[in-house]
């Protein structure tokens, strides 16, 4: 599986394409993850067959029903965020001025313990609840991967002070669900630089292991 890394929107949004044999899945949906998508398959052809949101907050669901539209993909989302899926306008209070969110309604509702065939993988769902009530991570064993979303940062932890935010819940399932994965997974967050279990284990003073 190649892992392409897309930089998106006006907060510095990783953005995520999963690819493998013609096929691919799509982490997360920033402004801007559609033109970064589409200068892909300029060269890269490739059938789109999921989106999966690691969370409700504007700068990861922006551009999810553009995808939706245009290419009758399936977005994936768990139901806790979904006040924030269909109704964005709610977080105006804190995204960027001016900037276009569109309303999403997922196709595919994701709880903790899922397992979704995607790409000849197993992507098992973990929810994180504490950044967002609907926090999810995805994780491909067989590819030592782990998408965070928001939920674990290199050497950090998601923000807990926002609408919906729960710190001390957020680090109970990351201890809980996060942390229980071997060392040699690798992490890819929603912002900044990859990490590994093993590294954050050693090293991230949020969590108290």
């Amino acid at each position: 599986m190649r892992i392409v890394h897309f930089i998106c929107g006006p907060i510095a949004n990783n953005c995520y394409l999963a690819v493998r044999d013609g096929e691919s899945v799509l982490v997360d949906a920033p402004i801007g993850s559609m033109a970064s998508y589409e200068k892909f398959t300029e060269t890269s052809a490739n059938e789109l067959r999921g989106l999966l949101l690691t969370h409700g907050h504007w700068d990861h669901m922006a551009e999810a029903a553009l995808f939706q539209k245009k290419y009758s993909v399936p977005v994936y989302a768990n139901e806790g965020d979904l006040p924030m899926l269909l109704n964005p306008d709610a977080m105006r209070s804190y995204s960027v001025p001016a900037v276009e969110i569109l309303p999403c309604r997922p196709d595919v509702a994701v709880c903790d313990g899922d397992k979704l065939q995607l790409l000849g993988s197993e992507w098992i769902v973990r929810s994180v609840a504490g950044h967002t009530p609907g926090g999810v991570v995805y994780g491909v064993e067989d590819e030592k991967l782990l998408f965070s979303g928001d939920s674990l940062f290199r050497g950090t932890v998601g923000r807990s002070d926002l609408p919906g935010g729960n710190g001390e819940l957020l680090i109970e399932q990351l201890l809980e669900r996060v942390m229980s994965l071997p060392d040699w997974v690798n992490v890819l967050p929603g912002h900044g630089h990859t990490t590994t279990i093993g590294e954050e284990r050693r090293h991230n003073g949020h969590l108290k292991l």
